[in-house]
């Protein structure tokens, strides 16, 4: 009776254990089929949501989806482990491709999408979006405050820009703009400061393409404040004042030929003679300049000095029409060249 009694309990045991381990067996089976079927569905989604006429809520659905098969993956462990990861490798990028699809006027979304895709990157250990996605960041306040400034919301602007380069130390265009928008609001300090930046940023060896024009376009705004300073001086009759100012002009763009020639002659027109045949000598060093004028100037300055041969040669070499009449008329009547 006792024997059979142990035997009926040990018989229950092993159908309680058999039936609970095909349960987990079915269980695990039926997990694993979530696991296939949400990634079969959300490579479905990728590929609608990166087409070029995708919504914001394709991109959206189509992350849903690969986010459910990491909940699933990581409920089961390392059974599922591949489909976990190639949850994890498309994540980020479909988190910045919500970036493009989020409107572009919807600045503070756009704003947070990026900064959402670049801590998905970290997550998921993808240097090449968190990369792409950190330089979405300050474009996004240049456009802002390219925007701001064009409706001359100026203080605004400066805002953005400030904040485009806290990002982005390096973004010449911030600093382009900022110098433009501080030359529009007549603060020459800081705009001398931020072309100067830009300069420099943009100068470095490695820049891109983008940096460097912007470092041109910002040299070429501060050369020419300055010159057009000098020119104002220089036609008043302010020589004093016109040569430091084309001195500043020359330092930013050494071979700007209106620069060097209103130093040259304004030099000539203060009798400093020496100054005068030195810059001159300088801007016939630049490539493709015009000559003619720089020997004219020359030629003054060395007759002012009474070295009427050198003078003599340096009116010779003068072919350009505009200065050709007065330069003869030196050689001529004035200094008598043989």
């Amino acid at each position: 009776m006792n024997n059979k009694n142990s035997n009926m309990k040990s018989i229950k045991i092993v159908s309680v254990v058999v039936a609970l381990f095909g349960a987990t067996i079915i269980c695990s089976a039926q997990t694993l089929q979530d696991v296939g079927a949400a990634l079969n569905a959300g490579i479905e989604l990728r590929a609608t949501a990166l087409r070029a006429n995708s919504t914001l809520g394709d991109v959206d659905n189509a992350i849903a989806a690969f986010e459910k098969v990491i909940e699933l993956a990581e409920a089961i462990g390392d059974e599922a482990i591949s489909s976990q990861l190639t949850a994890e490798g498309v994540l980020p990028e479909l988190y910045f491709t919500r970036v493009a699809r989020t409107p572009n006027n919807d600045f503070p979304a756009m704003l947070e999408a990026s900064k959402i895709a670049v801590a998905i990157a970290e997550k998921y250990n993808n240097q090449d979006v968190k990369q792409r996605a950190e330089r979405n960041i300050p474009q996004l306040f240049l456009a802002k405050g390219a925007s701001a400034s064009n409706a001359r919301n100026y203080e605004e602007a400066i805002s953005f820009f400030e904040q485009a380069v806290a990002f982005d130390p390096n973004l010449t265009a911030a600093y382009f703009n900022m110098g433009a928008t501080f030359e529009a609001m007549q603060n020459e300090e800081k705009m001398i400061e931020n072309y100067m930046l830009a300069i420099e940023k943009g100068s470095v060896s490695g820049s891109d393409a983008r940096n460097i024009q912007n470092a041109q376009n910002a040299r070429t705004r501060l050369r020419n404040h300055y010159f057009n300073a000098g020119q104002t001086a220089r036609r008043a009759q302010r020589m004093n004042d016109a040569i430091p100012l084309f001195i500043k002009a020359v330092e930013v763009d050494n071979g700007h030929f209106d620069s060097l020639y209103g130093l040259a002659s304004s030099y000539n027109a203060l009798r400093r003679w020496d100054d005068a045949i030195g810059i001159s000598e300088q801007a016939l060093q630049v490539e493709g300049i015009r000559t003619d004028p720089f020997y004219f100037e020359m030629g003054t300055a060395f007759a002012g000095k009474n070295d009427n041969a050198r003078a003599c040669e340096n009116f010779r070499k003068v072919t350009e029409e505009a200065f050709l009449e007065s330069a003869k008329f030196q050689i001529e009547n004035v200094l008598r060249c043989r």
